[in-house]
């Protein structure tokens, strides 16, 4: 006697993980994105006290509306923990833009993903959808920030000062203006010159790290 199985992600066996995907919520862009991240969940490549951290980043990214420091440290040392974040506000994003009710939440990430982690997401969604619609709404209207133009820099030695004959300390001064024409000008030390290269260098990585990414969503 043949037994019928229902396996997981899918409807019923007479359709396939392509319709069930055009039937959920999530925008038709993101499907590809979002199929191997619950591919990851179903294969229990990320357990759920790693994703309940990925949603609670996903959260206090899109409300605040900028990636934290400590966040991106976070995700810079998992590639796993950094697909879940992706894909979680991916979830998020399509969820509040469309206005998804709670229960059509439930029932589409219940398709998405196991039942563990769909529980975690749509908890999330419940306590927490006034708040991510009222934050994506601002911050769609205020992302736009200036960009650099140009830079121009010059160092600086001090000779010698009141108190002592001979110094020979070097200052490196900064000068940047901005798209909108505002200029930002600052003198540093060269400790902090080298401080500043570092942590711009360090940034520049993660950011290279996230849009070599697969999963990687331009505006989260």
């Amino acid at each position: 006697r043949r037994i019928s199985r229902r396996k997981f992600g899918s409807k019923s066996l007479a359709q396939s993980q392509n319709e069930l995907w055009n039937s959920v919520f999530v925008e038709r862009n993101s499907i590809k994105q979002l199929r191997s991240m619950c591919k990851t969940l179903g294969d229990e490549k990320v357990n759920l006290k790693m994703y309940k951290k990925a949603v609670v980043y996903s959260v206090q990214t899109l409300t605040e509306g900028h990636m934290s420091s400590e966040i991106g440290e976070a995700l810079s040392e998992s590639a796993l923990l950094q697909q879940a974040f992706l894909g979680t506000c991916l979830i998020f994003r399509s969820a509040v833009r469309q206005n998804i009710e709670e229960k059509i939440f439930a029932k589409d990430t219940g398709l998405m993903m196991p039942s563990a982690f769909a529980q975690v997401l749509s908890k999330a969604y419940n306590n927490r959808r006034e708040v991510l619609s009222s934050a994506l709404k601002k911050h769609s209207k205020t992302l736009s920030l200036p960009s650099l133009q140009s830079t121009r820099w010059r160092v600086d030695v001090t000779i010698s000062t009141t108190s002592l004959s001979r110094v020979f300390r070097p200052t490196v001064t900064l000068s940047m203006t901005l798209s909108d024409g505002s200029v930002r000008t600052f003198e540093t030390s060269v400790e902090k010159f080298n401080e500043l290269r570092y942590n711009v260098a360090k940034l520049l990585k993660l950011t290279l790290d996230l849009e070599n990414h697969p999963m990687l969503v331009r505006d989260l």
